[in-house]
């Protein structure tokens, strides 16, 4: 009889178990669908505003770059990247304006529009990426927009050598991140015969006798 019973309890914990794994296994298949749907919708209204861009449909102002023919943009797409955006567009200056448009004179054209591409699409051809990473690095500090300055931090260590790592070390210091500041240091340690004894490095070090002193400091950790 007390064999009976066990058997019985042994099988009723089993089926609880059971059906504990398949409750957790259907709630596992439904939130992977989803995060299936949201991920094709994201891509759905990239796909939206990358056309929005590339054609300039329905665009409301136009950004002026230091050089070459303004961009046609979206305001709304502007002011919610970036709060210093949202600032500019909102100012009095810039709704007085006889005609829509808002300068970003460090930028040049090519800048720009790899610039916008960015805010537009959250992301950028490598290529495209490595030509302008130094203008986008600095946009993304100069007009707080957390995205590109995530996007920066994870790619330009990627692209460092010892053609750029300087060029990266001055970038950390003018955006105060030491994520690119580590990542440029041990570049530049790891390429210094290189880096050292070039016509490049000599300006570097009349143009930034501070940053030396990093890369002094570096030697002896």
């Amino acid at each position: 009889m007390m064999n009976l019973m066990n058997k019985d309890k042994k099988e009723d914990a089993a089926a609880t178990n059971w059906g504990t794994k398949n409750k957790n296994a259907t709630k596992w298949i439904e939130e992977a669908i989803q995060a299936k749907n949201r991920e094709e919708e994201c891509v759905k209204h990239i796909g939206i505003l990358d056309v929005a861009f590339k054609e300039g449909r329905y665009s409301d102002i136009q950004v002026k770059p230091g050089n070459g023919p303004s961009i046609p943009a979206h305001r709304f797409l502007l002011a919610t990247t970036s709060e210093v955006f949202k600032t500019m567009l909102a100012s009095d200056q810039c709704k007085a304006a006889s005609i829509d448009s808002v300068s970003l004179p460090e930028f040049n054209h090519e800048e720009l529009e790899a610039f916008l591409e960015f805010l537009y699409c959250g992301k950028l051809a490598k290529e495209k990426f490595e030509m302008h990473f130094y203008s986008l690095a600095l946009a993304a500090d100069k007009y707080v927009i957390p995205h590109l300055q995530s996007y920066c931090e994870h790619h330009i260590p990627k692209l460092l050598d010892s053609s750029n790592a300087l060029k990266v070390l001055e970038i950390s210091e003018i955006c105060s991140n030491e994520i690119l500041k580590v990542a440029a240091l041990k570049s530049i340690l790891s390429h210094a015969k290189e880096i050292y004894f070039t016509p490049g490095f000599e300006e570097f070090v009349r143009q930034n006798p501070h940053l030396m002193v990093h890369i002094a400091r570096a030697h002896t950790e």
